[in-house]
C-alpha cells in the first residue's frame, strides 16, 4: 500500500517518520512491523502480510502526530483475489497536521464541589473558579445550574445547565478529530453558538429513561465575555473550548464537576491551538493541562 502524508491544507510533507504494522494471524499476537520515511511528495510505499488490518503512526518535528488503521477487509465485499488485498496497494491519504500558532491560555482540568443546587452560579474562567460568594472568581463567564436526586444505586436524575452572562455568548458541540494529538479545530467558528447547553442524565432499576451528556468524542467551543456596539455588532469576544466527558454528579458525599477548559484571553483572537508551555495557570499539578 502506500500513505501519501498531507499536512492540514492538503500540501505533502516530506520525511516525515512512519511507523506501521501489520498482523500475520488472526490471534494478533504477532506485529510485523515496519519504518520509514515520505519522499519528497509525502508517499511511502509498504508491503506486509496482515489477516485483516494495518496500524500506522506519523510524525514529525512541528507537526503534531497521528495514528489510525486501516481496514483491507470490508464485509460483504469480495476483498482478496489470488492471495492479494484488493484493491493492490491503495493509496491511503494520511492528515499531519501541523503546528501553526500555539498560544498562551489558561488551561485547567477542573474538579470542583458545587455548592449548591437548582441555582444558577458563575464560574469565572480566568480565575478557575465559582464567583462570590462560593468562590475566588469576579466574572461569570460560565453560568451553572445543577440539580440531583439519587435513590438507591442506581436510580438516579441529574441535570446541568450551562448558560452565559451575555446575550452574543454561546457554545457549540463539535466532533474530536480522534486520529491527530490536535483533536479540535485551529480557530473558533464564527457563528452557530447556541445560548445554553443542557446535560440530563435519568434512569430506574429497569432503564435509562434519558441520557444526554458530552462524552470523550465531542467537544465544545465557547465565546464569551462579548461585548456589542448600539446596532448589536460583535466588537469584541473572547473564545475557548471545553474537552469532554463533562462529568457532573454525587461523588461520595460530594456534588462536584469535572471538565477540562482552554480560555484564550486575547479579545477578538478565535486561535485554539494551545501551548502546553504556556499556561497561564502556571504548572501546579492540578491545572497541568497536557493536550494542546
Amino acid at each position: 500500500m502506500t500513505l501519501r502524508v498531507v499536512d492540514s491544507k492538503g500540501s505533502p510533507v516530506g520525511q516525515a517518520h512512519l511507523s506501521l504494522g501489520f498482523f500475520p494471524t488472526d490471534t494478533y499476537a504477532k506485529v510485523d512491523g515496519r519504518e520509514g520515511q515520505t519522499d519528497n511528495d509525502g508517499l511511502f510505499v509498504v508491503e506486509g502480510k496482515t489477516v485483516a488490518d494495518m496500524t500506522y503512526g506519523v510524525k514529525k518535528e512541528g507537526h503534531y502526530g497521528t495514528t489510525g488503521r486501516y481496514w483491507f477487509y470490508r464485509q460483504g465485499e469480495e476483498c482478496v483475489v489470488s492471495g492479494r488485498w484488493q484493491p493492490w496497494n491503495p493509496t491511503v491519504t494520511v492528515v499531519l497536521k501541523e503546528c501553526r500558532k500555539p498560544a498562551p491560555m489558561y488551561a485547567k482540568q477542573v474538579y470542583i464541589a458545587i455548592p449548591v443546587q437548582s441555582t444558577p452560579i458563575g464560574f469565572d474562567l480566568e480565575k478557575g473558579d465559582w464567583v462570590a460568594p462560593h468562590g475566588q472568581g469576579v466574572t461569570a463567564d460560565l453560568v451553572i445550574r445543577y440539580a440531583a436526586t439519587y435513590d438507591a444505586p442506581p436510580v438516579f436524575s441529574k441535570r446541568l445547565e450551562m448558560a452565559f452572562s451575555s446575550a452574543q455568548d454561546g457554545v457549540q458541540a463539535l466532533p474530536l478529530d480522534r486520529t491527530s494529538e490536535f483533536v479540535s479545530a485551529y480557530a473558533a467558528p464564527e457563528n452557530g453558538y447556541a445560548p445554553r447547553l443542557v446535560l440530563e442524565h435519568e434512569r430506574t432499576r429497569a432503564e435509562i429513561i434519558r441520557n444526554q451528556d458530552i462524552g470523550d468524542d465531542r467537544y465544545l467551543v465557547f465565546r464569551v465575555r462579548t461585548a456589542t456596539d448600539k446596532d448589536g455588532t460583535i466588537t469584541g469576544t473572547c473564545y475557548g473550548k471545553i474537552y469532554g466527558p463533562i462529568n457532573y454528579g454525587q461523588m461520595g458525599e460530594t456534588h462536584r464537576l469535572m471538565f477540562s477548559y482552554y480560555f484564550n484571553p486575547t479579545v477578538n483572537d478565535p486561535n485554539l491551538e494551545f501551548d502546553p508551555s504556556r499556561n497561564l495557570f502556571g504548572q501546579t499539578d492540578r491545572q497541568r493541562v497536557y493536550r494542546p
